[in-house]
């Protein structure tokens, strides 16, 4: 039986067993989201592009450990823009270029961390995004990151498959944009600014793609339809 799917009778994926480091031959992009100019959220003097930065470089760790073989995005705060150009819309070109990145070495998934805002500061909780009409393999990988991220942050949000992502449109290959939480909500920035914790995001994600890569047709994929009482959320993607 899959890791991130042990104690599924119990509701408790948080506590379940580690996955072995299977994950060898796996090509992973994990995206650092923003950099650079580009700060993504703020929020009582930090910044998104900071925070995920260092979620980031914990994933990234975890995913090697299994096994994996990874890039990173970026590993400072810098755009991935070459410097000197100077382009009209630098987000959407910093967009384009992990998608070249991915494509560029093969990428098998691509992971997007991100960090959310919202003008209610009592909102909480991790999300994962996986773009509109996502085929089956794509859903797999949003369930598996979802239950253990939404088990991790206590979130009850959904998995959402009803947003137009630039990252999602144009990659074609198993991706998901992670919002690990809400810098807007004073008791869960805390919580995502300790290293501890940190930790714990990256082996969630780490038992995510696991339970992905292992292919366990136990978990129940969900169906392509927009889901009623999300909490509306902020990707800058």
């Amino acid at each position: 039986m899959l890791a991130c799917l042990a104690v599924l009778g119990n509701g408790s994926l948080a506590q379940a067993a580690r996955p072995k480091a299977d994950l060898h031959g796996q090509v992973i992009v994990v995206d650092a989201g923003h950099g650079g100019r580009d700060n993504g959220a703020s929020a009582a003097g930090l910044d998104e592009k900071d925070l995920v930065l260092d979620i980031s470089r914990e994933t990234a760790a975890a995913l090697r450990k299994a096994g994996a073989n990874v890039l990173e995005s970026r590993q400072a705060d810098h755009n991935l823009v070459p410097r000197g150009q100077k382009p009209d819309n630098l987000q959407r070109q910093n967009l384009a270029a992990r998608v070249e990145l991915a494509t560029r070495h093969d990428a098998g998934i691509f992971l997007s961390i991100h960090a959310n805002k919202y003008s209610d500061a009592s909102v909480h909780g991790a999300q994962v995004f996986i773009g509109e009409n996502p085929d089956a393999e794509r859903q797999l990988l949003g369930s598996c990151l979802h239950a253990e991220m939404t088990a991790l942050s206590g979130s009850r949000r959904q998995l959402d498959m009803t947003r137009d992502l630039y990252l999602m449109r144009h990659l074609k290959i198993p991706a998901a944009l992670i919002e690990v939480g809400f810098i807007s909500n004073p008791a869960e920035r805390s919580r995502l600014l300790q290293p501890d914790y940190q930790r714990q995001i990256a082996q969630a994600i780490t038992r995510g793609v696991t339970c992905f890569v292992r292919g366990s047709s136990a978990l129940k994929l969900p169906p392509h339809a927009a889901q009623p009482n999300v909490v509306p959320s902020v990707p800058a993607s």
